[in-house]
């Protein structure tokens, strides 16, 4: 496919089937298909793509479909080179024709009509075949595309040519144009490939995540084989430090196993018998005896990246507008060349045949309409994929797209806003009953309860060493509690309202006690034994650390906030004010929850329901969006279009911001693909561009998409801004194109008799930079004021540090953009430079961002926070602070010391130690493991990158924070590009992660 038209047409002819829904995905080059067996094969499907004039196969893996793109890129480029080749002879001969160059010499041969007929040929058959293949087949299935386009407009610059050459008429060649123009049409193709390749860059990471190969005990002996022939049952062996290939369950041994690629924490989790494990999650320091349970596509990982496909390949509402114009774009197109070239061959230049085929031509190519084709599938892929990488899976682009409206968001306590781990705290028991006995039938009662509340009360009488007893019957009352007959006895546990329903009268006293403990957040649960009241327990969840974060950011957004429970209002209330919230809807049974959010749709709000557990499911489901926390229960993320797969509700917010990012991505995209074509095409139908000139404003309007697309990949790391957030490569090929249509329209506007259009002045967004020097400005103009206060500055104690950030008028910062996974980035250094410290202050709101810290001696230290005020570019405030306590004597900076230092698992070797001051350095450092010598190829990423490399000048007053040339990199090799302003000694710090620990090596240079 090439275009939105070829898309387009693909899935029309595959709907026409009888039992298909097909979407078909431009930028993947995939189509997704839900069929009915019985009525259609997937022969029928491939040969209804075939008659269409495109080929078809069944999908490969997905590192099959890397290969292939690698391949793709290796063609596209000897394709580029050879096309270059031929095309620069003409271009030279070109430069002939204009007054302003007469003073290029070019040689006489080159002016030879039959050389130029020599050069251009193989271009316009050989290396532009693909567009005749292409057109004819779409002209064979009865439509239009690109393809068309692009042959009908080199083939009538090509062939006037010839027939110029042939006749031997004193009139102006042409062969030059059709050779540029497909030149710069395999150009965009290739930077768009490149692109579109990084476009699934996480479906790559997270299969890059599977272990490769795994161990198994078959017949009594360890045998090493693929990962894909592990089989359901096999015993596995997962040795320390190895990747867990499949998911299972731990018969022998126990370890810590790193989960982070799963659930984002850092710390490891305990695992001994029984505990279930999970295929790519990274086992530490013990041997485990795994039986498997989950293989292949069934694993979780397998899962995820299935969510994550599905997701990037599906099509968001927003596309029909790009669908329906591109159906009929084509055709529109054909009649306004057509309509071009009668006007300035019979009204504009009578006669003029060479003119108005130029004019016809120019129309023809700068009309392709491929940009509005990536448009919106390019911020589809960018934006599930980035949000995947966050621990957020979109279950389609229709969610992603729905989630930007959400208005108001519901959220359930239990395990929700809470940590869903309850404990019992206060047992009440009335005269003339026994504790122990009591409690001994409120156990066997809850045992059998699923509850998490039933949970905590069986744990704490378990704790206080009373065993349960045994429930003869047992009966769940959903959203009330639970009744049980024990030893004769009939037990009820459970609301106040229960016990009313059977006819307990709770005595006042009681009363009393339990609206006090429900007034500090703890949940009252009367008991009642043969109808009369017996006492009451008490247990309380508590409030997860990320909760309070997550409502204010949620506010700060625009949206209503809401609690929705089963518990009393009191304890519901003061759940609610520890997290922030107004709204509370309490006493909510099960099946009441999606009728309450039916109310809020009623209301006129779009509601996202976030929920974890089976009674969410029916309210997940009625919600205009529902999200599951991902540590929950699998009906609750089976009913869900969202999934936080970390259980941080901080992941709510993110959610929201990343899909408002990728609805205004791809407005920013539609706007500019259908701009592009309304300006363009008149422009040219006018005259003012040469053939060439369009299909490198084409071939840019491809790119460009693309690339804008891209910079969701770094939403929530840098600023999305301009071309901000690209990496050097995209930037690189923005400012080549852009100087090659400059270079190419000054050509073509010296070219015309029309008058000439001013030309487009191009302009690049600057680089945002960490701090360099002391001040605390914006080039954003977003000016701010640091105020610093410190409490307890004694060496070996804990030194709280809090920073408060205004604005111009002393207004507090309320927002800050996310760069590089933080917020704020402090360094803390000694005066003497010895000490180095990289900390990330945690924001509490209303600008104020605080953080503890241990500092080893006393004396002066210097602060450095980096942060960026949305909308503003990187900021730098700094701060001296004297710390009580015994001083170490200062050790002096002296540059050299080796090149190579070795530092935890790594040594790292600074290739060239000797930067020249003023002027552009490049920092090299290669990795190697520190036993044997080997280079490091699996560093992980350090806040988003493969390293960081933070400078000071001997008297600190020259601070620089440097971030690689190439962030994805793992190794062996990181390169920094920075600029040391003035000569002297620095010191520098460079940081890097492996096997998850950061590790930081300094060293000391001098700059001449």
């Amino acid at each position: 496919m090439t275009c939105a038209a070829c898309a387009t047409r693909i899935e029309k002819g595959l709907n026409r089937l009888d039992g298909v829904q097909a979407t078909v995905n431009l930028t993947m080059e995939t189509a997704r298909i839900e069929f009915v067996p019985a009525k259609t094969t997937v022969g029928d499907i491939i040969r209804a793509v075939e008659k269409i004039g495109y080929k078809a196969a069944l999908r490969a893996e997905a590192s099959d479909d890397g290969v292939r793109r690698k391949r793709d890129i290796r063609i596209q480029q000897a394709m580029l080179l050879l096309s270059t080749l031929l095309t620069l002879p003409l271009l030279w001969a070109m430069v002939g024709h204009f007054e302003f160059t007469s003073w290029i010499w070019v040689p006489e041969r080159l002016m030879d009509p039959w050389v130029q007929f020599w050069l251009a040929t193989p271009v316009q058959f050989l290396i532009g075949g693909r567009f005749y293949v292409g057109a004819f087949k779409a002209l064979r299935g009865g439509g239009a595309n690109m393809d068309v386009l692009v042959a009908l407009g080199t083939s009538a610059a090509y062939f006037y040519s010839l027939y110029v050459t042939l006749a031997e008429r004193p009139s102006e060649l042409y062969y030059e144009t059709g050779s540029v123009l497909i030149t710069f049409i395999l150009l965009g193709k290739l930077f768009e490939t490149a692109a579109k390749g990084r476009s699934s860059d996480a479906i790559k990471k997270l299969m890059g995540l599977q272990a490769k190969e795994a161990t198994v005990v078959r017949d009594g002996e360890e045998v090493r084989i693929p990962v894909e022939r592990v089989e359901i049952g096999d015993l596995v062996l997962v040795r320390p430090g190895e990747k867990v290939p499949v998911d299972g369950i731990v018969e022998e041994g126990g370890s810590a196993v790193d989960e982070s690629m799963l659930t984002g924490e850092s710390l490891p989790v305990g695992k001994t018998v029984g505990d279930p494990v999970f295929g790519a999650t990274l086992n530490k320091n013990g041997a485990l005896q795994v039986r498997a349970t989950k293989v292949g596509k069934d694993t979780a990982l397998a899962q995820i990246i299935r969510v994550v496909a599905e997701a990037q390949s599906s099509k968001a509402p927003i596309q029909r507008i790009a669908d329906s114009i591109s159906g009929l774009f084509v055709p529109i197109v054909l009649a306004i060349a057509a309509a071009t070239f009668l006007a300035w061959y019979f009204l504009a230049e009578p006669g003029n045949i060479a003119g108005a085929l130029e004019k016809a031509i120019a129309v023809l190519v700068i009309a392709c309409p491929c940009a509005l084709g990536l448009a919106t599938p390019t911020s589809i892929m960018a934006g599930s994929g980035r949000a995947a990488e966050l621990g957020i899976l979109f279950k389609g682009g229709e969610h992603l797209e729905n989630t930007h409206r959400v208005t108001a968001v519901v959220l359930d306590k239990t395990g929700t806003l809470t940590n869903g781990n309850p404990v019992l705290t206060d047992v009440r028991i009335e005269p003339g009953f026994a504790e122990a006995q009591l409690l001994a039938w409120v156990g066997a009662a809850e045992k059998r309860s699923e509850h998490p509340l039933a949970e905590a009360v069986t744990e704490g009488i378990k704790s206080r060493g009373i065993p349960a007893a045994e429930a003869e019957s047992f009966q769940a009352v959903p959203g009330h509690g639970v009744e049980a007959s024990v030893e004769g006895r009939s037990i009820v546990v459970g609301t106040r309202k229960l016990l009313s329903e059977k006819g307990v009268r709770i005595e006042p006293h009681a009363e009393e006690e339990m609206r006090r403990l429900e007034a500090m957040g703890r949940t009252a649960m009367p008991i009642a034994v043969d109808g009369a009241y017996a006492g009451f327990l008490a247990v309380a969840d508590t409030l997860k650390d990320t909760s309070k974060e997550a409502v204010a950011r949620m506010r700060r957004l625009g949206l209503d906030v809401l609690m929705l429970t089963g518990d009393n209002p009191r304890t519901a209330q003061a759940i609610a004010a520890q997290a922030g919230i107004d709204r509370v809807l309490a006493e909510v049974l099960p099946e009441g929850k999606a009728q309450e959010v039916k109310k809020l749709q009623e209301a006129g709000a779009v509601v996202a329901m976030v929920g974890d557990g089976i009674n969410d499911a029916p309210a997940l489901a009625t919600a205009d969006i529902g999200i599951a926390i991902g540590t929950g229960a699998d009906a609750a993320i089976e009913a869900a279009d969202v999934t936080l797969l970390r259980g941080d509700l901080n992941g709510i917010p993110v959610a929201i911001e990343m899909s408002r990012k990728t609805m205004a991505n791809i407005k920013q995209n539609l706007v500019w693909a259908l701009g592009y074509n309304a300006l363009g095409i008149p422009v040219a139908a006018l005259g003012y561009l040469e053939p060439w000139v369009a299909g490198a404003a084409m071939a840019l309007s491809s790119v460009s998409v693309v690339l804008n697309a891209l910079r969701l990949q770094e939403a929530n790391k840098a600023k999305d801004e301009g071309v901000e957030g690209m990496n050097g490569k995209m930037q690189f090929a923005v400012v080549i194109l852009l100087a090659g249509m400059s270079f190419f329209a000054g050509y073509g506007f010296g070219r015309q008799d029309a008058p000439v259009a001013p030309a487009a002045q191009a302009a690049q967004a600057p680089q945002a930079s960490h701090g360099h020097g002391n001040e605390s400005s914006s080039a954003a103009a977003i000016k701010t004021t640091a105020v610093w206060t410190v409490e307890n500055a004694v060496a070996g104690e804990e030194t709280k540090l809090r920073i408060d950030i205004s604005g111009e008028a002393g207004e507090p910062i309320e927002q800050f953009d996310i760069s590089h996974e933080k917020l704020m980035h402090l360094i803390v250094v000694s005066k003497d430079l010895s000490y180095f410290d990289h900390i990330h202050p945690e924001y509490r709101g209303g600008g104020t961002f605080d953080i503890a810290t241990t500092l080893p001696a006393g004396g002066e230290y210097k602060l450095i926070a980096d942060y960026v005020p949305s909308g503003g570019e990187t900021t730098t405030a700094t701060e001296w602070i004297r710390v009580d306590g015994p001083s170490k004597e200062a050790i002096p900076l002296t540059p050299g010391g080796g090149h190579a230092k070795t530092a935890e698992s790594i040594q790292v070797t600074l290739e060239d130690d000797h930067p020249v001051s003023g002027q552009d350095f490049e920092l090299t450092f290669r990795i190697a493991d520190s036993k044997s010598k080997e280079p490091v190829t699996d560093l992980e990423p350090y806040l988003g990158a493969v390293g960081h490399v933070v400078i000071l000048s001997e008297d600190t007053e020259e601070y620089l924070h440097v971030h690689p040339i190439d962030e994805s990199a793992s190794g062996p090799e990181a390169r920094f590009a920075t600029n040391f302003p003035y000569p002297g000694v620095y010191k520098l710090w460079a940081q890097f992660q492996r096997d998850g620990q950061v590790i930081t090596v300094p060293f000391v240079v001098e700059a001449e």
